[in-house]
């Protein structure tokens, strides 16, 4: 492999160096690597040893007395060149790499080292040429691997990089090549951090050990990212002298869910906490009416007592069974809007009639506390309004227990105003405690009140406030409160009630009875009790009422009464009974009888949204819930009951 190889003629010189086996023992035996010898002047190859042979594939008779470029070894002129000038200037070369050309045109990466000496008045070129095509294909392997690795790896010494590969670039927003020759602390958030990780990583690498964190660092843009970074020194022997390798791995997204598992954990736990205490409580809230109930019937019972301790034994047990009822309706309610079972129904209804009702129920209540009860409304607040008004005098009236409940002196009051297009807001302040800005914000979660004495001193589930929000919400509404120790609290909502129509006035209850007087009901029902209740309630709108236990009885009742030329004019049908149940018995008098020939109201304790589609589906007119509510159920009646026979109740499903 010579510099020149413009001579002509292809004669091998007799320069006497072939007949020197000690010189060419010592040239050939000590040295692994490709050997040549050229003689400078004519550039034609007089030995090569047999690694040179093994190595291109060229035996010695192919090359001695030829010259490279007869053989076509160079690929690259350039590199010839350069091997020509090395000479020309230093009689010598050093690690100069190349590529050649083997005998079967495999390309080579070959490092040649060589100089020049004088024998026999000619001057001889003798190279020592290694290949290494594999290690550069390792290392271009390598490079490649840097080059698209998934995680950034970077290169340090004396804590200044000196290669980053794009990936190292990329997380931390460098451009591509910009961050050799930064010093390490421009990707850690302040000094104090950069100093930190040298006092921890220092002693770790001098021992030759891998070192490995987990850090808040910093992008070029100020932008912080959490990373896991691991170290080892280059030269575990002289830690200092060969630099460190860094392997970064932006860890954000895992910091992120960790966190976010951390805080659903931590939810999850205050959630269980809250719940073993609701249980503990509710347990508490139904064991004491109950009790109540319980202990004052016995006394009821007594024969001898007055009549009139007797009606105060009786008034416990209805105040003990209206507490019970409050606290297994929340729970209740709270059950159905966790299981998506809670309907908000959309119907025109008279507000300023719904408020003062609320003010005139709770107003007796507040009365006899020696609290005021007022009631506030805008001059432009809508007279009849489109919403669910069951729900929205739900949420007034969690709001004015609460408030006559923990006011101890002063008044409440229920307020109602526009809050835009179409939104009404509505307000109960009072001039109670009021509530401390930590406790505020547990006040609308489930299973949560202000704090244990709360529930201690005043009972309650904790569920209101919370069923209060999931209802507002439900509507497209919000709620809120507004509270400072000693200055009392205002507990509001906002709701979308656009104005209607105006809605006849309801009559009451007494201008309505004579609709119902004389008429035939049937009552489907199993429970002794409940049949007694409905029973009573009906008889005494003088409706004349027959009943029977489960659906099978009912279809041959209303089939007798229709036979008999007495048919009749509504039938209230439990839905779970023995026998047959109210659903398939609605189904089978629905083949028999239209909706306005036979209106037949359903009666459940559920109240599921699923019953209620499966009683519509069955062709039943309406749905009521037990407990029975006297003045929605005579309502209800008198709507189909009319007068005037000629004028029949329509179909339709809904819920009060």
């Amino acid at each position: 492999m010579g510099p020149h190889d413009d001579a002509s003629g292809l004669q091998a010189p007799d320069s006497g160096l072939t007949r020197s086996p000690a010189l060419l023992r010592h040239v050939f035996e000590t040295s692994p690597d490709c050997i040549t010898l050229t003689e400078l002047s004519t550039g034609r190859y007089v030995m090569v040893n047999a690694e040179f042979t093994r190595i291109t594939g060229y035996e010695p008779q192919d090359v001695i007395g030829r010259t490279s470029v007869e053989l076509g070894i160079w690929v690259d002129q350039q590199d010839r060149d350069l091997l020509v000038q090395a000479i020309a200037r230093d009689q010598a070369v050093r690690d100069l790499m190349v590529s050649f050309r083997a005998k079967n045109g495999t390309v080579l990466r070959m490092l040649v080292s060589g100089s020049c000496f004088e024998w026999d008045g000619k001057t001889f070129l003798v190279l020592n040429v290694r290949d290494v095509s594999a290690i550069e294909r390792t290392r271009q392997e390598q490079q490649a691997i840097l080059q698209n690795a998934s995680i950034g790896i970077a290169f340090t010494r004396d804590r200044v990089f000196l290669h980053a590969n794009p990936r190292m670039e990329e997380i931390f927003g460098w451009p591509l090549g910009t961050m050799t020759g930064q010093p390490g602390s421009v990707v850690w958030c302040n000094d104090e951090d950069y100093q930190r990780i040298g006092r921890e990583a220092g002693p770790v690498l001098a021992r030759g050990e891998a070192f490995e964190t987990e850090s808040l660092m910093v992008r070029r843009d100020g932008g912080t990212i959490w990373c896991r970074v691991r170290g080892r020194a280059v030269d575990r022997v002289r830690p200092a002298e060969g630099g460190t390798i860094w392997i970064v791995e932006d860890i954000t997204e895992r910091k992120r869910f960790e966190q976010e598992l951390s805080a659903a954990r931590d939810a999850a736990e205050a959630a269980s906490r809250a719940k073993s205490a609701f249980l503990a409580n509710t347990s508490h809230e139904l064991r004491t009416p109950l009790h109540g109930l319980l202990g004052m019937a016995r006394l009821a019972l007594r024969t001898d007592i007055d009549e009139q301790r007797r009606y105060d034994y009786l008034q416990r047990i209805h105040e003990s069974a209206q507490v019970l009822r409050d606290v297994i309706s929340d729970i209740l309610d709270f059950s159905k809007i966790e299981a998506g079972q809670l309907d908000i129904e959309v119907a025109p209804f008279d507000l300023p009639a719904l408020l003062a009702a609320l003010e005139r129920t709770h107003g007796e209540i507040a009365q006899s506390k020696g609290l005021n009860l007022r009631l506030q409304l805008a001059p432009d607040l809508p007279l009849t309004v489109r919403g669910d008004a069951v729900r929205v005098r739900q949420i007034l009236g969690n709001y004015l227990s609460n408030a006559i409940k923990f006011t101890d002196r002063g008044e409440v009051t229920l307020a109602a105003a526009r809050a835009g297009e179409g939104r009404v807001h509505l307000s109960v302040s009072d001039t109670g405690p009021g509530i401390a800005p930590q406790q505020q914000v547990r006040l609308f979660r489930p299973f949560s009140q202000g704090d244990v004495s709360t529930t201690r001193r005043y009972g309650g589930t904790g569920l209101g406030l919370s069923i209060c929000r999931e209802l507002a919400e439900l509507m497209g509404g919000t709620v809120g409160v507004h509270s400072e120790p000693g200055q009392g609290s205002r507990f509001w909502v906002e709701l979308p009630l656009p104005t209607a129509e105006d809605v006849p006035r309801t009559p009451s209850v007494d201008e309505q009875a004579p609709c119902l007087s004389g008429r035939r009901v049937l009552l489907v029902e199993d429970n002794p009790v409940n049949l007694l209740i409905g029973v009573a309630m009906l008889e005494q709108w003088g409706l004349d009422v027959a009943h029977c236990g489960d659906g099978r009885a009912a279809i041959a009742a209303v089939q007798s009464a229709a036979q008999e030329g007495q048919p009749y004019a509504v039938v209230l049908m439990d839905l779970q009974m023995p026998v047959m149940g109210g659903i398939d018995a609605a189904r089978e008098l629905r083949r028999q009888f239209s909706a306005t020939e036979l209106p037949i109201i359903a009666l459940t304790a559920a109240a599921l949204v699923s019953e209620r589609e499966a009683a519509a589906a069955a062709g039943m007119n309406d749905f009521l819930t037990k407990p029975l509510d006297a003045v929605v159920l005579h309502r209800m009646l008198c709507r189909f009951l009319h007068a005037d026979d000629s004028a029949q109740a329509s179909t339709r499903t809904a819920s009060d």
